[in-house]
Parts: C-alpha cells; structure tokens; sequence
C-alpha cells in the first residue's frame, strides 16, 4: 500500500482515497454550513457499530453511512476499533454524499479488510510445533495417519512448502514408530 500527497492510496493497482481526503474536499466544498454527525450505535466487548449522517445547511440528513469494526480483528482495533469505526462510517458516508472518488469503499476500509484476511490466513497457517508435539504423543502408524486426517482437514490448502513441512514430520514419526517396534 502506497500513500500519495494526495491522499489517495494505490491498493492493488487500484486507487482509493482515504477518509481524511474526503473529508478535506467536503470542507472545501461547503466548509461548516454542512455537518457531518456521528453515532454510536451499538458498543459491546466484540463489536462497535457507528452511523454517520451529512446534513445540509437546512439540517436535513442527505447522506448515511454505517460501520462496524471487530475488537477482535486487528492490533489496531484491539486498543481503537471506535475511532477506526468512527472513520470507516464517516468515509461510507462521504461516500453516499458522492465524494467516493470512483471507488465507494476509502482507502482506509480496503486496507483494513486486507490486513484482515491476512490475519486470517495466518490463523489458518498450520502451527508445526503444536503439530509436532502431537505427533511424538502417537504410538502407531495408524494413529499417526489418523492423525494426518485431521491435519487436512484443519489445513486443506497449505503452502507447497508447509505441505512439504507436514509430510516430513509424519514420515519421520512413522519411521520413528517402524524403528520402535523393530527393537
């Protein structure tokens, strides 16, 4: 991700301005005869959820934006998942209001939603050592295939180099175990 001084961030070949860019031209459109309010909706130990309104100078709402930001999905939002849907809402809203700049989600949702799945897809990697420990508690081949089952199951598309990894582990402790029985 690349941050322009223009305030629009290149993600994946593709150019998205962030909410403090929508924001500046808002306020240089209409300065402070337009107003932009933000609610708290819903805020628990999981989730925050935040509206954002445009109103015009006759005070009449002519553009929303909703939010919700987990706790859980970024170290950012552990410690300000309020701000960042503060932001995210106010951007979704600037957005109704048409100052979207072609693209309606803003720089700064993209980016989160990005390192989100990259979370996630860490979570999914597979953890050797905990596998490994596993391993040296089985006694039989067929436990250890059993074992490899699951293995699959829990990583069904591992890289070729973890799929590598895995398969090495399991053919050393069934060796291990052969070595075993043989003596």
């Amino acid at each position: 991700m690349q941050v322009k001084d223009t305030g629009i961030v290149n993600i994946h070949g593709r150019d998205y301005k962030t909410v403090a860019k929508r924001v500046d031209e808002f306020r240089k459109e209409h300065g402070a005869k337009y107003a932009i309010i933000t609610e708290l909706v819903n805020m628990d130990e999981r989730n925050v959820v935040m509206r954002a309104e445009i109103l015009d100078d006759n005070r009449n709402v002519i553009a929303t934006g909703y939010a919700e930001e987990n706790r859980t999905a970024s170290q950012i939002n552990r410690t300000s998942a309020l701000e960042n849907c503060e932001t995210s809402a106010i951007g979704r809203a600037l957005a109704n209001f048409g100052l979207g700049g072609g693209e309606y989600a803003s720089a700064d949702e993209v980016a989160n939603a990005i390192q989100q799945q990259d979370a996630e897809k860490k979570a999914k990697s597979p953890n050797f050592d905990d596998i490994k420990a596993k391993l040296d508690t089985l006694k039989t081949v067929d436990a250890v295939n059993e074992y490899a089952k699951e293995v699959k199951k829990l990583f069904p598309n591992p890289t070729e180099k973890q799929s590598w990894s895995i398969r090495t582990m399991f053919t050393i402790r069934r060796d291990q175990i052969k070595e075993e029985e043989a003596e």
